[in-house]
């Protein structure tokens, strides 16, 4: 099971893919405020 945040510690570094498939990376936006959506598909 995953280690959780807690409120105020730092996140974790991470890699995803943006919708053109560009890979970005947690540090990319380091020291700007970021929001991230996971969306889910619809069948």
């Amino acid at each position: 099971m995953p280690k959780l945040l807690t409120p105020g510690e730092p996140a974790p570094e991470f890699e995803l893919s943006d919708v053109h498939g560009k890979f970005i990376s947690l540090s990319d936006y380091r020291g700007r405020p970021i929001v991230l959506a996971f969306l889910r598909g619809f069948l």
